[in-house]
């Protein structure tokens, strides 16, 4: 099956609408081999003025990094988003109030 790449608009709300639901999701990125699933916390920019997916990542594609766990990842690099049938619960440490978000566009 081949992917349908989307702008950043349409990516960004169907973030939006997978926050809001708590559904788990899978995203493709460039430059990776296979898709990664996480939960949506939200979209953000950083103090650097960049513009994240702030995540859990429960499986997928991780890199070196080890699974699961919080990820901060590109959404310039998103190239689609896949809304599971599956629902996550907020974790109790997830903080939106951290120093390393800038300014929130949404959040869980």
């Amino acid at each position: 099956m081949s992917s349908v790449l989307i702008d950043t608009a349409t990516i960004t709300k169907q973030l939006l609408e997978a926050a809001q639901r708590q559904r788990i999701c899978s995203l493709t990125f460039d430059n990776e081999p296979h898709t990664r699933i996480v939960h949506p916390y939200g979209v953000c920019q950083t103090a650097k003025n960049k513009i994240m997916i702030i995540c859990w990542q429960e499986g997928g594609f991780a890199g070196t990094s080890k699974l699961p766990g919080y990820r901060n990842l590109s959404l310039l690099k998103c190239n689609t988003v896949e809304l599971l049938d599956r629902h996550f619960l907020a974790r109790f440490d997830f903080n939106p109030e951290s120093d390393s978000y800038s300014e929130w566009l949404f959040h869980i």
